[in-house]
């Protein structure tokens, strides 16, 4: 009965998630489904509770990336950003393409996939559409370097800042382990974005229309703007030196975002409304989430995932093929957020290899359908927002020839990564 009510529970909850019935938001069906197995005393509220707790870091420092990445999009710097990869383009389509991949890439990295989501997207469809191209090829990139783009940091993706959390990793030791998979990767989407798109982009087109960087319909504050960039460069180093002066990285993040916020209060440049802005449904929606997935692992599931993956803990590239290729599949099938939790909970008796492993899975695995990550359901909400939409089919079109070629590239990368970090 335990078994059948949990895994009913589940599916019930996922669905919720993937469907979104009455366009609720995601974070109704998490607090639903964490209810239900709290209810019917599939998950203790001793354990409940000691789950929030264990996560608490990953939701403050998520809080505080939200709260930042808000403040700097009031500054004018997103479309900043997006102006600056237009121009330098010099009119020409494939610079562009490149560009705007590299923008994608470093939002994702140093503010987190979902405000390349989020934030970047709109501001990119919005780019295109006045530069009267075709907005498909940009669409799927921001799609895509949402997902492909976020191994590098911790802060670049919650699945990160979940394991990170959760085996004590530093900032430093991770972005070693994650620079030669995120670079593998990233070149990876790039060579077969550029072939797969190369007929739907123009050969040149007419930059004369667009503003100046810094042009007031631009950056509206030009004092708030450098205080954004400031602020923002003071946070990322903060991120490294935290573990040297034992401070929790995410007090940079929260501390930045509250200066941040009190000097644009004094500038008139931000009111208290902002705060509404933040996306606080995900709260609700990864807690949720924890109840639901520590039912599962009630079942047993992660002693059974763990038990998988042990078979590959004798060669080091098995570890890697298994963990990468395992955890991306599954996030395709149960979305990459309650995956991370599941190899999380399969792989604390494991070692660090098979963690970044699963980790590598889960940030790269969800290309294949638009449910398996919740940065891919938003960029297709933005989208749509704005007049672009992308079916599933569609999308699944291109993530069965990226996804494979993704997560190969990064098994080999983090294959690497073990052989210079071993010796």
């Amino acid at each position: 009965m335990q078994t059948s009510l949990t895994l009913i529970v589940f599916a019930l909850t996922l669905l919720g998630v993937f469907l979104r019935p009455w366009r609720l938001n995601e974070a109704w069906f998490t607090v639903a489904g964490g209810s239900a197995m709290l209810v019917l005393g599939l998950v203790s509220s001793h354990q409940a509770t000691q789950i929030v707790y264990d996560g608490r870091e990953a939701l403050l420092f998520l809080l505080g990336l939200l709260v930042l990445s808000d403040l700097m999009r009031a500054s004018g710097f997103f479309e900043w950003a997006a102006i600056h990869a237009a121009r330098s383009s010099r009119g020409r389509g494939s610079i562009l393409y490149r560009n705007i991949f590299i923008l994608g890439f470093l939002v994702t990295a140093l503010l987190s996939l979902d405000t390349t989501a989020v934030m970047l997207t709109p501001v990119v469809l919005a780019l295109v559409g006045r530069l009267k191209l075709t907005a498909r090829p940009f669409l799927f990139v921001c799609a895509f370097v949402a997902n492909t783009g976020s191994l590098l940091l911790p802060v670049s993706n919650l699945t990160n800042l979940l394991f990170v959390s959760a085996f004590r990793w530093s900032f430093g030791a991770f972005t070693a382990w994650m620079v030669l998979p995120q670079l593998f990767s990233l070149v990876a989407n790039y060579w077969l974005f550029r072939r797969l798109f190369a007929s739907s982009l123009p050969s040149t087109f007419d930059v004369e229309g667009l503003p100046l960087p810094m042009a007031p319909e631009v950056v509206p504050d030009v004092r708030f703007f450098r205080a954004s960039v400031c602020v923002f460069a003071l946070v990322v180093f903060g991120y490294f030196i935290g573990p040297a002066v034992r401070v929790p990285p995410y007090t940079f993040a929260m501390a930045g975002a509250f200066a941040l916020y009190l000097w644009g209060l004094r500038l008139g440049r931000v009111s208290l409304g902002l705060l509404r802005e933040v996306s606080w449904p995900v709260f609700p929606f990864v807690i949720g989430l924890f109840v639901v997935v520590r039912a599962m692992e009630n079942l047993g599931l992660a002693a059974l995932v763990s038990q998988s993956l042990a078979r590959g803990a004798q060669s080091p590239l098995l570890t890697v093929v298994i963990g990468v290729f395992g955890a991306g599949l599954g996030s395709n099938v149960v979305n990459n957020i309650p995956m991370a939790l599941l190899s999380i909970s399969s792989l604390h008796a494991g070692n660090d290899l098979s963690r970044f492993a699963a980790l590598v899975g889960c940030n790269l695995g969800p290309n294949l359908t638009v449910a398996g990550s919740l940065a891919t359901m938003l960029v297709i909400a933005s989208a749509r927002r704005q007049g672009e939409d992308v079916g599933a089919k569609d999308f699944f079109r291109v993530g069965l020839v990226a996804t494979p070629l993704l997560l190969s590239a990064g098994c080999l990368g983090l294959f690497a990564a073990s052989v210079f970090l071993s010796t």
